[in-house]
């Protein structure tokens, strides 16, 4: 297909080579960009280690994102479209199918080079030759991780036994018209890395994933690429895996989008509806319960304006009563101003005697002004006099210490002869250290120093050997501990799978949560039963002959198969007090990881008393007389149980009065059986129950029902499971005998090491010790040296001191300086005394002046003081006035402090109203006065309720508001997610059912050839698109009913078929460039094997399929070959024989089709 596909075809995706992006453009670039949309989806596989490819996600990522998401125009209907039209070049290989393979030293081969046909590859090669390493060398050349094959997850198991590194070289057919797509790999066996090559040039494993993803190449997509060791995991995946692997593989490119889409938007729709009902009853209580507060809220209302007018009534009585005491504080103002006027016009009679009074006080000042001054310069002489004094102590006092220091000459001096002798000493000793003799000790230090780095050396590379080796060493024991935990899982699940009893007890408790709560806690508490308590018939009963299953299973109710059976009537009545206790949720046993809810505990508990008589009781008729009707025995003949477990059978289902066999309904004479006492009998097709009529001729009225498959006695051993299993387990335990030896050689060359190291180690510390006790001999001497050089100088110092002659003359002259210098403080000490003096002279002369002045002032105040009576009593007229306004002020302005105060506390709607009602005439105080206390009595009177119902209202008429929002904002936003889930529906269903439809009829027709039954078909689940998924059904017989596909239903040859004939029915509607299945007829008998392998053959031989490999061990004879197919034969192992030889022909295919021709007269075809 060249660069753009017609509108009803798929484009196929691809990735430009470098000489491509030039080229090819997109013609649609063009167009306008709010008509469509493009989903893009970047990975980011990391380039500098592009050998970690444990982490499949990426390439499940880089596998989706190749699924082109085509540009939908808005609004446009969904195409039903999935078939590709492959771009096929002339030589007939399809853009991304393999050309070429080449691998050196990788798994089975040395070296291998060959070419793989365009349409179908058989390979062909007898077990153990290398048929799944070309499948293995395909998708690890192709940069997919390990794990896809199902083997070994480390790199290094491909590369083959002795060899350090392998490559694969894979070549991939270009585009019509390029070149091809040469993909090289090199592994390292030691630390997993590799190397990549594309066309010949270095890249990385991030480029090779990008070209691999734009050939459209899915090898971990079990639908296209199906190593051997996966074929089982096929059967086994959910049907939602299966859903989303074929989307991959087949069909609208787009459907894995609109599947992830629908998923995320619909649990998003779940989580928003969820919250809208929540939320609309949360809406819904808010407003009863803000419809039940509104009367109390108004008769709160009420109150409240009853009491705001109360308060503001108050405080308009309060501005009357100021208004009142302002009048008053006017009038006794006025009065004040005329006393006041009166007493002034007696103080100007009485002014000359006022003005002789003022000249007396002022003469006063002046005298004590001057008293003042005098003693103020006698305290300052007084001052100078006593620091005159300090002075003259200071020097008497030098002298003083020059005289103590005289006296202590003598003792300094015999100090200094003591500590001179005493150098002297510490010199000798000194010097007698250092002309001891004195070996090379810094060069042995240096040799030493040497010789320890070497030790330390040789030290280090040997830790250096013994951490590699330890490190190798605990990679081993890493190993084996993988392989034994590998082992004991093994060893686990063949025991399971070998142990009937065990898949039955995990059925049973898969069945029902009650049995499982009960198994453990009989676990748990057995011990403290009376008796044994068995477990259900489901459980405990064994039918060995399978064809008598669902007869004994028919006879039996699923009560009756789920009850537990007592022994004692005492532990019957402790179990039946278990009912109806919780049990916790858990995890399926057989459920693929999935989980059951929690529930209430519902047994069935039945006690039996096991005697003779109730384990074996008496049939209706001897076992010869039953063979002689035709019947094989009774049902209990062919049961396995406990006796406790066959009593209660018999006692409840009747097992030994029902008669059992294998031929048909119509060989049977019902009339001898009711004859003979049986009233139950089960043929091979059927069931049969006679009742008897309690009235008239007591005639029998039989009721039979068909045959339905068994569900509980119809397990066996899985012999191919368990066979798979003790071949994994025996190729664990080789291969952990292989690596024995090799671990315990390398603890061997630990130990060795190890001992090395401690023995240079101990010629270290040796050397060490050698090396501190030079340096001990260094250090000695050094410090003799430096204590005599120290002592030296200290002596020097002392003998240069003066003598005590020398000092005693200085210091007699220090004495007469001193002396000296006394001499001017004290004639100036004696000239500040005279000055003293003269100042207390003239302080005693102004004291008595200021006493005259003094008494002069007193006798004129007296006089002046000695007022008439009638200024006396208008001085007090005056002063009562004075004091009452006085009074009456501070009351005034008090009460106008308090009241602006107060109103300034109101709230705003209080102060306005009371500013509104004093701005006019207001009526007396008293008045308003009375008119306050009917207010107040007024609210006395009326019912009290609580001011909380008004703000519990408030807060419930936001919290109403907030919620109407939220449910408004959460119907729109479910409205919208609602329509767009539609519109994504509308796209995805009609395409998902048209690709199922699609494959359905392939696969039934495919199965209807092999003479059986098969169907394809979508399982959805209403609401739950993540549950959605697809159901392969199957029935290998006539008589059988459709079962889905499982891991366990069907045996290993029907899953086997089953999952071959699903992959060829994708494989006309597949996107990738080739597939690959490999031992996929493992199982399968001749018949289907043939029918598969001609079908195989016709769909992927048709002109416009695909590539595909089947890699198979054997061939059945007379299958049909298709020119187009092309038969690919290993010959690969250690002694492989000459193919020259004449009588053999080994190894030469044509030789040997030739003389098969020739023997038999047929022709391949």
């Amino acid at each position: 297909m060249a660069g753009e596909a017609s509108s009803s075809r798929l484009k196929r995706p691809m990735v430009l080579d470098s000489e491509d992006e030039e080229d090819d453009e997109d013609p649609r670039s063009s167009a306008s960009p709010n008509k469509r949309r493009q989903v893009r989806k970047s990975v980011n596989v990391d380039d500098d280690e592009d050998d970690v490819e444990d982490d499949e996600d990426d390439l499940i990522a880089l596998a989706e994102d190749n699924q082109v998401e085509d540009e939908v125009e808005e609004g446009a209907e969904p195409e039903t479209r999935f078939r590709p039209e492959y771009e096929r070049g002339d030589d007939g290989y399809v853009a991304g199918s393999i050309t070429r393979i080449k691998v050196t030293n990788f798994m089975t081969y040395d070296h291998v080079e060959f070419s793989p046909g365009p349409h179908l590859n058989m390979i062909l090669g007898p077990n153990g030759t290398g048929k799944s390493s070309i499948a293995a060398a395909i998708a690890i050349g192709l940069g997919f991780p390990p794990k896809v094959m199902g083997r070994a997850k480390e790199l290094r198991a491909y590369v083959k036994q002795g060899c350090d590194e392998a490559t694969v070289e894979i070549e991939l057919k270009g585009r019509r018209g390029k070149r091809n797509t040469v993909i090289w790999r090199k592994i390292n066996r030691e630390d997993e890395k590799s190397d990549w090559k594309l066309n010949g040039e270095n890249t990385t494993r991030r480029d090779v994933l990008e070209r691999v993803k734009g050939s459209g190449i899915q090898a971990n997509n079990l639908c296209s690429f199906l190593p051997q060791d996966k074929v089982a995991e096929f059967a086994k995946m959910a049907p939602v895996t299966v859903l989303k692997e074929t989307m991959r593989a087949a069909g609208d490119p787009r459907l894995s989008k609109w599947h992830e889409l629908l998923v995320e938007k619909g649990a998003k729709s779940k989580e928003i509806d969820a919250a809208l009902e929540t939320h609309t009853a949360v809406r819904d209580r808010l407003q009863t319960q803000v419809d039940s507060l509104v009367p109390d809220v108004e008769h709160v209302q009420e109150r409240e304006a009853r009491e705001h007018e109360a308060e503001v009534l108050e405080y308009v009585v309060r501005w009357a009563e100021h208004r009142d005491l302002k009048k008053i504080t006017t009038d006794l103002a006025k009065e004040r101003e005329a006393a006041k006027k009166t007493l002034e016009k007696l103080q100007a009679k009485r002014r000359p005697l006022r003005d002789l009074n003022e000249y007396w006080d002022a003469k006063q000042g002046k005298a004590d002004t001057k008293l003042r001054t005098v003693e103020e310069r006698y305290k300052d002489g007084m001052k100078h006099v006593r620091k005159l004094n300090t002075r003259c102590e200071e020097a008497a006092s030098k002298g003083r210490d020059v005289d103590t220091e005289l006296g202590q000459l003598r003792l300094r001096m015999e100090r200094k002869e003591n500590e001179k002798a005493s150098m002297r000493a510490r010199i000798q000793d000194a010097q007698a250290v250092m002309n001891e003799p004195r070996e090379e000790i810094d060069a042995e230090l240096r040799a030493k120093g040497r010789e320890k780095s070497d030790l330390q050396a040789k030290s280090r590379h040997k830790r250096q050997e013994i951490d590699e080796a330890g490190e190798e060493y605990e990679d081993n024991n890493r190993m084996f501990r993988d392989l034994n935990r590998e082992l004991e899982e093994l060893t686990q699940r063949q025991r399971v799978l070998g142990n009937v009893e065990i898949q039955k007890e995990n059925a049973a408790r898969d069945f029902d949560g009650s049995i499982n709560f009960m198994l453990d806690w009989l676990v748990k508490e057995a011990h403290t039963l009376d008796a044994p308590v068995h477990k259900p018939p489901m459980i405990s009963v064994s039918v060995p002959n399978q064809a008598y299953a669902w007869q004994v299973e028919a006879i039996t109710t699923v009560a009756q198969r789920k009850t537990f059976i007592c022994t004692s009537r005492s532990d019957y009545d402790r179990l039946i007090k278990l009912n109806g206790t919780m049990y916790p949720p858990r995890m399926l046993k057989n459920g693929n990881g999935r989980r059951a809810e929690g529930g209430k505990v519902a047994l069935h508990l039945a006690y039996v008393d096991v005697t003779d008589a109730t384990v074996n009781p008496q049939p209706p008729c001897a076992r010869e007389i039953l063979a002689g009707l035709g019947f094989d025995g009774y049902a209990v003949d062919f049961v396995e149980a406990d006796p406790a477990v066959i009593a209660f059978l018999c006692s409840n289902s009747k097992l030994h009065a029902t008669a059992v066999t294998q031929r048909s309904s119509r060989d049977i004479n019902s009339a001898a059986l009711l004859q003979n006492g049986i009233r139950t009998w089960v043929t091979r097709d059927d069931i049969t129950r006679a009742t008897q009529s309690n009235y008239g001729r007591k005639e029998f009225v039989e009721r039979t029902e068909a045959k339905t498959n068994a569900k509980a006695f119809n397990l066996v051993v899985d012999h191919d499971a368990v066979k798979k299993t003790v071949e994994e387990i025996a190729k664990k335990k080789k291969t952990k005998l292989d690596r024995e030896a090799p671990h315990s050689a390398l603890k061997d060359k630990m130990d060795k090491l190890t001992e090395q190291r401690r023995a240079i180690e101990k010629e270290v510390n040796e050397v060490d010790n050698q090396m501190n006790e030079l340096k001990m001999k260094a250090k000695r001497y050094n410090k003799a040296q430096l204590d005599m050089e120290n002592c030296k100088d200290r002596l020097r110092r002392l003998e240069n001191e003066p003598s005590a002659e020398v000092q005693r003359d200085k210091l007699k002259k220090e004495k007469l300086k001193f002396a000296k210098a006394r001499l001017g403080p004290m004639e100036a000490y004696l000239a500040a005394c005279d000055d003293v003096l003269n100042d207390c002279a003239a302080l005693v002369s102004a004291g008595f002046g200021a006493l005259q002045a003094s008494a002069n002032h007193t006798a004129v105040s007296q006089r002046f003081n000695a007022g008439d009576e009638e200024f006396e009593r208008q001085q007090a007229v005056f002063a009562d006035a004075q004091e009452r306004y006085a009074q009456a002020k501070v009351q005034s302005n008090e009460s106008w402090t308090r009241l602006t105060s107060d109103i300034g506390d109101l709230g705003r709607s209080v102060r306005n109203d009371v500013s509104e009602r004093v701005k006019g005439d207001l009526p007396p105080s008293g008045d308003l006065r009375d008119q306050l206390q009917t207010l107040r009595a007024q609210l006395e009177m009326g019912v009290n309720i609580s001011a909380n119902v008004v703000t519990r209202w408030e807060k419930l008429s936001k919290e109403l508001d907030s919620a109407k929002k939220q449910v408004e904002e959460e119907e729109r936003d479910s409205t919208a997610l609602k329509r767009e889930i539609k519109k994504t529906l509308d796209q995805f269903d009609p395409a998902l059912e048209t690709l199922a439809k699609a494959v359905s009829a392939k696969f039934a027709a495919a199965f209807q050839r092999v003479k059986c039954t098969g169907e394809v078909r979508i399982r959805r689940v209403e609401g739950d698109f993540a549950s959605w998924g697809i159901e392969i059904l199957v029935s290998y017989r006539d008589e059988d009913s459709l079962a889905i596909l499982t891991g366990s239903h069907q045996s290993g040859g029907e899953r086997s078929l089953a999952t071959v004939t699903y992959l060829m029915s994708l494989s006309e509607m597949s996107r990738t460039p080739f597939s690959l299945v490999d031992e996929i007829n493992q199982g399968m008998d001749q018949r289907a094997e043939r029918a598969v392998h001609n079908q195989l053959v016709e769909v992927t031989c048709e002109s416009d399929a695909g590539q595909y490999f089947l890699i198979t061990p054997k061939l059945l004879t007379g299958l049909t070959y298709h020119p187009k197919m092309k038969v690919l034969i290993i010959n690969n192992g250690t002694h492989l024989p000459d193919s020259r030889e004449i009588s053999q022909r080994y190894g030469n295919l044509k030789a040997c089709i030739k003389r098969y021709q020739q023997n038999h007269s047929v022709r391949a075809h």
